[in-house]
């Protein structure tokens, strides 16, 4: 008896414990489906439309010309990169193929993110945030989560120029002259440059033979550029580097959407930063950086205690408009870094990360296009959008002391293209009233005045940060029939019951295989990073 009792408490005890976690695993599951459905989401990056922000699966390569390491998109049954037609992004679209031999292209999965889910129930959605939304042209299946940066929001006009955002009330469509600059705050702007040029990677002495660099895109006179990673002048008198655009064009090209570029023409681009850091040898140092671009001097001059931004048309008697402030350097033998921004109708002069004079400049749309065209008389409006803008010039002037340049840099800003709708874009029959918008050979949203992005009172825009090869709301079209039935029948536009939430953070970045069956999986933890 008494072990039968022992044994009918043991099974008691058992049958309670089994009890007790059965419901504590119904209590955790219950908990954690409330918070994936209502507090944060993870999900996949499947493509690269929001490259480098976010990368879908892709290849990262190693180049062995310059050391550098770079990712291109892969498509979903891609296994391989062809390395030949892989031209390194330090060198230039020119050099396809070199210094590739040995190169790496181990295939990365794409980002893993957390999506906050309860924001936007209690703050609006704001410009720049990256947000994850339901496709409103493909809302089931695979497609059916997308990911962009909202530019436009409710009961605004959007018009892109030469790759930046304007928006303007959207109650009188038909006005030109009630646009508006859109600026990226600072923590966004320094998230979204693209490097162009950097001298610490630059082809070695061990290069191969079988093809010749042309040297860094910076020469001068009285300088050392040429097989050196840091810069070299030794002389106090004036002297001069300037950006050669026959080396490598300041442009949207980028690494990314290689070798897929078959007729694809680059825009060049004219909001740019050019960074450094700086050692004089001697007090005194005066140093002055100009970009002329959209017929326009802009200049960044540092001298005698003053950091000075100004800007002033092309002529034989500019008339400046300029902004200044004291500064205060390092002393000799000393480096501070320096950053030239030109970006978004703005200049912005940073000395070691903060800004010491700054300078807005508030064109109109169609006053933009026709300084990037130089076609101030031009009437047709398809002309001055089909015109190629021209290339920024840069030159850098010094004296006052010998120099040294370290870490010299030059980064471009997200350029949004103007594009025209084709056959590939219409997926789903507009709804009565739309036909014409979704047409055909037409502009894409928002990229034409006769065609602006007219928002309505929970519409936004959304865009890819790779707008070379972003399906965005430029070009979606007509949205799917339950979606126009039963949220919106406006095409190119995100409702805002589609909204799903604002990314926050990369916690698992870009996944690689560590072995070849690719059944073991490793994340690049040096990319966990807060998306901005």
């Amino acid at each position: 008896m008494p072990n039968e009792s022992k044994h009918s408490q043991s099974s008691q005890n058992h049958e309670h414990t089994v009890l007790e976690t059965f419901k504590s695993l119904i209590m955790a599951f219950v908990l954690a489906m409330t918070f994936r459905g209502f507090v944060a989401e993870g999900f996949v990056i499947p493509t690269g439309s929001m490259a480098p922000t976010l990368m879908g699966q892709h290849a990262l390569i190693h180049s062995d010309a310059t050391g550098s390491s770079f990712p291109i998109g892969m498509d979903p049954n891609q296994q391989s990169v062809d390395l030949p037609g892989v031209a390194d992004p330090m060198l230039g679209p020119e050099f396809r193929g070199k210094g590739m031999a040995n190169a790496s292209d181990r295939k990365h999965m794409g980002d893993r993110i957390l999506v906050i889910k309860t924001l936007y129930p209690f703050f609006s959605p704001r410009r720049f945030d990256v947000v994850v939304f339901k496709n409103p042209t493909e809302p089931v299946g695979a497609s059916a989560n997308y990911i962009k940066r909202l530019i436009g929001l409710p009961n605004e006009k959007i018009w892109l120029v030469d790759g930046d955002i304007f928006a303007g009330p959207s109650d009188q469509p038909e006005r030109r002259d009630d646009y508006r600059i859109q600026r990226k705050p600072e923590h966004v702007q320094r998230a979204v440059w693209q490097s162009i040029a950097h001298s610490d990677f630059l082809p070695d002495s061990t290069r191969p033979v079988d093809w010749r660099y042309n040297g860094p895109p910076w020469v001068g006179s009285r300088w050392e550029t040429q097989g050196r990673r840091f810069y070299r002048s030794e002389t106090d008198d004036p002297t001069t580097l300037r950006w050669r655009n026959d080396i490598r064009a300041i442009d949207d090209w980028t690494a990314y959407n290689q070798p897929r570029h078959a007729g694809w023409r680059p825009h060049n681009v004219s909001d740019i930063r050019i960074r450094a850091g700086i050692i004089p040898d001697r007090e005194g140092l005066k140093t002055t950086l100009q970009i002329r671009t959209r017929m326009h001097d802009y200049q960044f001059i540092i001298a005698d205690g003053k950091a000075t931004v100004r800007m002033a048309r092309v002529s034989a008697t500019p008339r400046w408009t300029e902004q200044s402030q004291s500064v205060s350097l390092p002393g000799a033998g000393k480096v501070f870094n320096i950053e030239f921004w030109h970006v978004d109708q703005s200049m912005a002069l940073y000395i070691d990360g903060k800004r010491v004079a700054y300078l807005e400049y508030d064109w109109l749309p169609e006053e933009r296009l026709r300084y990037a065209t130089n076609l101030l008389e031009e009437d047709d409006m398809d002309e001055l959008l089909d015109f190629q803008p021209d290339l920024p010039e840069i030159t850098w002037f010094f004296e006052g002391s010998p120099v040294s340049l370290h870490r010299v840099a030059l980064d471009r800003d997200l350029h949004y293209r103007t594009v025209r709708m084709d056959h590939s874009n219409q997926r789903n029959n507009p709804a009565e009233g739309y036909e014409e918008l979704v047409r055909f050979g037409s502009w894409g949203f928002g990229t034409h005045p006769d065609k602006p992005a007219v928002l309505g009172p929970d519409h936004f825009l959304m865009l890819g940060d790779n707008s070379a090869r972003s399906l965005d709301g430029r070009l979606w079209g007509s949205p799917a029939q339950i979606v126009a039935e039963q949220i919106d029948p406006m095409p190119f536009v995100v409702n805002r019951k589609l909204l799903m939430g604002k990314a926050w953070v990369v916690y698992f970045p870009s996944m690689h295989a560590l072995s070849d069956n690719g059944r073991a999986f490793i994340p690049d933890f040096g990319r966990m990073r807060f998306i901005r």
